[in-house]
C-alpha cells in the first residue's frame, strides 16, 4: 500500500520534497531523481512571495541581450532579467543549451524499463 504525500494542496505547484522521506515503494525512484540533474531544483526549499510574482508577473516582457533572450521585469522597485543559462545556474542543473530538452516516446519509455518499470506502456489509463 501507498501512502499519500502530503503537500500544500492550496499552492499546487512549485514546491520542494523531501525525497529521503518518500515511501518505501518509491525509494528507487527517489535516489534517481537524487542523482539526476534535476534533483537539487528539487529538494531545495526557496520561499517565493506572493507580492514578487505579482510584481513579475505585471512587469514582465521580452527582452534579447547579446543574442541572449530572456524575460526582463521589475521587482520590488529592482529590474531583473530571467534566462535558459541563469536558470540552469541557479537550479544547479549541470545541463547545457545543447541538451535535448524533449525526449521521444521511444527514449521515455526505455528510461522507465530502465529504472525496472514494467508492464504495457501502450494501453493509457483513465
Amino acid at each position: 500500500m501507498v501512502k499519500n504525500i502530503d503537500w500544500d494542496k492550496t499552492l499546487k505547484h512549485n514546491q520542494s520534497i523531501n525525497l529521503g522521506q518518500v515511501p518505501q515503494d518509491f525509494q528507487d525512484a527517489a535516489r534517481w531523481v537524487r542523482s539526476s540533474r534535476i534533483g537539487y531544483a528539487v529538494e531545495t526549499e526557496v520561499k517565493v512571495y506572493r507580492i514578487h510574482i505579482q510584481d513579475f508577473l505585471q512587469t514582465a516582457k521580452p527582452e534579447t541581450v547579446d543574442n541572449d533572450r530572456g524575460i526582463s521585469a521589475t521587482v520590488r522597485n529592482k529590474k531583473i532579467v530571467v534566462t535558459e543559462e541563469r536558470i540552469r545556474k541557479v537550479l544547479k542543473l549541470r545541463d547545457n543549451a545543447q541538451d535535448p530538452i524533449s525526449l521521444s516516446k521511444d527514449d521515455v519509455l526505455d528510461g522507465f524499463r530502465g529504472m525496472g518499470y514494467a508492464g504495457d506502456f501502450s494501453k493509457k489509463k483513465r
